[in-house]
């Protein structure tokens, strides 16, 4: 494979800084863009800047982003539809929440299931009407899979989920 010069020193760095060989990490990079057409790119989105589109959401009442969160669960179904997923907690888990935050930076996503019970940590940073936003987002999602929520908080950027789920197939 050829790469300009210019383009093969800036990889040679960062596979450094990340102690990844020159291999291993246009391995990654290859990998990241496949996965992202598979799943992120296979319905139509728009590309903004974090800071305007946090800016946007600091703008619109509660009583807006209510209206907004509520097209979560239709979102992420057609998505399903698109990519022959069935909409269940653990497809919604490891095909959404973990894309949104590998690719589209709304948060770090973290989670634990141990059998039946789930814990589901989105750390959104310190602006608080986008945590909010994020918050109200997740649980119409988790409401609209039937999910009975246990426990939920919302302390400085962070929110968690818990709850029991029985899978049923």
């Amino acid at each position: 494979m050829r790469l300009q010069s210019d383009l093969l020193d800036v990889l040679k760095q960062n596979a450094h800084k990340k102690d990844l060989t020159i291999n291993a990490m246009i391995t990654n990079i290859l990998h990241k863009n496949v996965a992202y057409d598979e799943t992120v790119n296979v319905i139509p989105h728009m590309i903004v800047p974090h800071d305007l589109f946090f800016s946007m959401v600091s703008k619109i009442p509660e009583s807006g982003m209510d209206d907004i969160a509520k097209e979560g669960p239709s979102i992420v179904k057609k998505l399903f539809d698109i990519m022959g997923l069935q909409y269940n907690i653990d497809h919604v888990i490891y095909n959404y929440f973990a894309i949104l935050d590998k690719y589209c930076s709304w948060f770090e996503f973290s989670h634990k299931v141990m059998g039946n019970n789930y814990r589901l940590v989105f750390c959104t940073g310190n602006n608080s009407k986008w945590s909010i936003f994020v918050q109200k987002y997740v649980r119409t999602i988790l409401e609209s899979l039937k999910i009975i929520i246990s426990n939920e908080s919302h302390h400085g950027g962070i929110i968690v989920f818990e709850f029991t789920h029985k899978n049923y197939f």
